[in-house]
């Protein structure tokens, strides 16, 4: 981290302490993100703590969970790391909002997991140590510092920072949650951070997507899709879920909030897209 990001954050046996900007009735911290300290120097936790410490983590992204969830939401968050969005979506002021927070790097979920018992969250929130893709499997997770994991390094460019490769099981949304059968019924906001590998999880999730259960969708238009199969693979993404109703938006930038436009594979941008249902759309697009 930079200097002074060091600065702020209070370190408590090892573990570094960065409380939420989302705040309570009497301006505490909804949540406090903890991580090990030994993580400082951490490509992902400087970009997570310096946005959180600026104007807020992902801020559009941030804001449209905030004002969407409503009490007895379930929020499914595919690619969890930590859980910012998670202990977002488990401290929510509308109260009873279910969890399900896919994460399948180990010491990732070993953070996660801290977190939703230190925040007092665990009763609200279920774990799961995989990835999400199409079909049930065992692949590969290329690593890239803390964030940025790939399953069979879809997304990552070459000369990205790799650790050494960890085989994880993928599962499908579809079987996933049919078996959490206290989640059945619960309207759902998904949230997809899985670089490039997002048309995957979306064809193991069409039998909830088409279920007319699923409000929003977050997912991330990358660098994976500007050419070559992924590009083609999410152009097939978008067509069936334009068929399942879905719009597409986008803020003006990743990290500024703002007025939603209409997405548009042809322009320059990068980030998070929100994929509304009709009735979302209808409510809250421009």
């Amino acid at each position: 981290m930079q200097p002074e990001t060091n600065r702020a954050l209070q370190v408590v046996n090892g573990w570094a302490v960065l409380p939420s900007s989302l705040k309570r009735a009497g301006a505490t911290p909804r949540f406090n993100l903890t991580f090990p300290a030994f993580y400082s120097t951490d490509i992902g936790a400087q970009t997570l703590v310096t946005g959180e410490l600026r104007d807020g983590y992902e801020l559009p992204t941030r804001n449209l969970i905030e004002r969407t969830l409503r009490r007895g939401d379930l929020f499914v968050d595919v690619g969890a790391h930590w859980g910012f969005f998670t202990l977002q979506a488990a401290t929510h002021p509308a109260g009873d909002v279910a969890v399900v927070s896919f994460e399948p790097e180990l010491m990732n979920a070993m953070v996660l997991s801290e977190n939703v018992v230190t925040n007092k969250v665990h009763e609200a929130v279920t774990v799961v140590c995989a990835a999400c893709g199409s079909v049930h499997d065992l692949a590969p997770l290329t690593t890239n510092s803390t964030m940025g994991h790939s399953i069979n390094g879809v997304g990552l460019p070459e000369n990205g920072i790799r650790g050494r490769p960890q085989w994880v099981a993928v599962i499908g949304l579809d079987a996933a949650l049919a078996n959490l059968r206290t989640q059945a019924g619960r309207r759902l906001i998904l949230k997809i951070d899985a670089e490039g590998f997002e048309p995957r999880i979306i064809a193991g999730a069409r039998s909830l997507l088409q279920s007319g259960r699923v409000a929003l969708i977050i997912w991330e238009w990358g660098t994976a899709f500007l050419e070559g199969r992924e590009r083609g693979a999410v152009h097939e993404m978008l067509a069936f879920l334009g068929g399942c109703g879905f719009r597409h938006f986008q803020p003006p930038a990743h990290d500024k909030d703002g007025q939603l436009g209409a997405f548009a594979i042809e322009s320059a941008y990068l980030g998070n897209v929100f994929s509304f249902s009709p009735q979302l759309a209808q409510e809250n697009g421009p």
